[in-house]
């Protein structure tokens, strides 16, 4: 099937300069920042580069472990990402077993794994890195030097086991800004081991746009320079109709040009929304009366989800002046969205941006970044 929603793919369309820059990097070394909107790819584009690669690597997803929206279970997160890196690592080693079938987010599953390893393959070094780990925070402790010394076991065990290079890629790694109320020197700790490791990429990604320009960005910030930043845009308008005429004639639906042409108007180049109209045009089987039924798009279980579920994060300030934006055709000056006090205005505007919801095109001219929520809030 051509069309698919929803999940990653390690086989993303039209993404192979994103993919051969991206792998270039991990290859490298070199710590990278992968930052864009929400539905553009950026998973599906580092699931292909570590494919390609084939180093031991792992994923984890820092929203997870958000809790009442403001905090954040940082135990659970050290212990979950451990979990997974020494999984991996024993596995690629010929030494795992079935220990990812015990990788769970929770503590005693890091225990457990710990007592399994050492009956068949023990590093010293990192067993008693997490053992202290374990004992401080199981009894509700700040861990603040034990995290610092389980910060080095990825490159402990690239050194033990012979990997020429482990990646490790923390997604909506913004989220982790909340960990810094029980950890305020969360990032200079990372930061301060990360930058001695030589065998161990380190790639960060998030849809938060604005929070992680700053923690990049920001000269009072620990990653203050440290990551290389690359953007993820959608596709352009050639790749984007290319991926509809491909995907149309694999799925062998009747289709024409002019219609595919209304709907990459419709959604510029966004992958997420391109597959979702691509399977209901294969359901329906041609591309005929596309402008009606892309309007019925609207009501669509899959957009009304995703998009109010994003929308759910918002103040409610933040929410009405993304609407009016949206009433205005996508882009809007300060002054079209100031109901109240031009300062609520501001403030809603700089969550909008921060949340990457929103781009600052000029001086006090801002634009929705993704238009099918442009389409559903002025709908």
């Amino acid at each position: 099937m051509w069309f698919i929603y929803g999940p990653p793919t390690d086989t993303p369309f039209g993404r192979e300069d994103d993919i051969r820059k991206v792998t270039l990097y991990m290859r490298r070394g070199q710590p990278l920042s992968l930052i864009g909107p929400r539905r553009i790819g950026k998973t599906s584009i580092l699931l292909a580069s570590i494919k390609q690669l084939n180093y031991p690597s792992v994923i984890v997803n820092a929203e997870e472990f958000v809790e009442n929206e403001k905090g954040f279970d940082l135990h659970s997160f050290v212990s979950y990402t451990l979990e997974s890196v020494m999984a991996e690592a024993y596995e690629r080693a010929g030494k795992g077993h079935r220990l990812k079938e015990i990788v769970k987010k929770s503590m005693r599953s890091l225990r457990e794994m710990l007592g399994a390893i050492k009956v068949s393959f023990s590093i010293p070094e990192i067993n008693s890195r997490i053992e202290l780990f374990l004992d401080k925070a199981e009894k509700g402790s700040k861990i603040g030097e034990e995290f610092s010394e389980v910060l080095d076991i990825p490159e402990i065990l690239c050194e033990e086991l012979g990997f020429e290079r482990f990646i490790v890629i923390i997604d909506e790694f913004q989220y982790l800004r909340l960990a810094k109320q029980s950890m305020p020197e969360l990032f200079h700790k990372m930061r301060s081991r990360w930058q001695f490791h030589k065998r161990v990429s380190y790639v960060i990604s998030g849809s938060a746009v604005g929070m992680l320009e700053e923690i990049m960005s920001s000269k009072n910030e620990p990653f203050y320079q440290f990551f290389l930043i690359e953007r993820v845009y959608p596709f352009t308008r050639d790749v984007s109709i290319e991926f509809l005429r491909k995907g149309f004639e694999v799925e062998r639906v009747k289709y024409d040009l002019k219609n595919i042409d209304k709907i990459v108007d419709y959604v510029d180049g966004f992958p997420a929304w391109l597959n979702l109209i691509g399977i209901k045009v294969v359901m329906r089987g041609s591309t005929e009366n596309i402008e009606s039924f892309l309007i019925t798009l609207l009501e669509d279980d899959n957009v009304r989800i995703a998009i109010d579920r994003d929308l759910g994060k918002l103040k409610p300030s933040a929410k009405s002046v993304l609407k009016k934006i949206a009433q205005l055709g996508g882009s809007a000056k300060v002054k079209d969205v100031v109901e109240d006090k031009r300062w609520k205005a501001n403030e809603a505007l700089e969550q909008l941006r921060r949340y990457g919801y929103i781009e600052r095109k000029e001086k006090g001219v801002y634009s929705i970044l993704d238009p099918m929520v442009v389409h559903y809030l002025s709908h």
